[in-house]
């Protein structure tokens, strides 16, 4: 019992160590299906960060990762959830020529991942931010926003055209029996 408290304080203690900011990945989620996503993400080196090379972003929850798209200078690979290790599936990729790191203010988009999610919009997904030497430097949980389907905007835009249409009416045939109250 003790153990997992342990462990759990132990990864805690170390991850709190870490620069919190150094790198920020950001990105949107796009529904492509029922209880399917695709993640499309950009990151950036907003610290100086010298040799910035590698990152990795975990898909909690999350099942079926395929690679859908990723920058030709970056060698990307996903890995399938591990029940048995309660292992996420993650994204992971590195500069093929780790002297072309990603220097400070720069960012690179392109990275894209779909997935099974079943329960709503996926949250935030966490991120290290990895050196030449794949020593973690940085830690943090990538920004995502969530871009509508257009069914669910068309469906949005028709309910508030019948909202407007409805208490339009309503406000002609109140003005109209006010109109001959007073004729009357």
């Amino acid at each position: 019992m003790k153990v997992p408290l342990i462990v759990a304080a132990a990864a805690a203690l170390t991850f709190a160590a870490l620069p919190s900011q150094a790198a920020v990945i950001s990105g949107t989620y796009t529904s492509i299906g029922i209880n399917t996503w695709r993640a499309d993400l950009t990151v950036t080196n907003d610290a100086n960060i010298a040799r910035f090379a590698g990152f990795s972003v975990d898909f909690p929850s999350a099942t079926n990762l395929q690679l859908v798209s990723s920058p030709a200078a970056w060698d990307s690979m996903v890995f399938q959830p591990d029940a048995n290790l309660s292992d996420p599936g993650y994204l992971d990729s590195f500069l093929r020529n780790v002297t072309a790191t990603l220097a400070p203010g720069q960012s690179v988009g392109g990275f894209g991942v779909s997935f099974n999610y079943a329960g709503g919009m996926p949250g935030a997904l966490p991120f290290l931010v990895y050196d030449t030497s794949f020593n973690v430097l940085a830690a943090g949980n990538a920004t995502i926003a969530a871009i509508p389907e257009p069914a669910t905007a068309l469906l949005a835009a028709l309910g508030l055209a019948f909202i407007g249409l409805r208490s339009g009416r309503a406000y002609v045939r109140k003005t109209h029996a006010t109109n001959k109250e007073v004729t009357a």
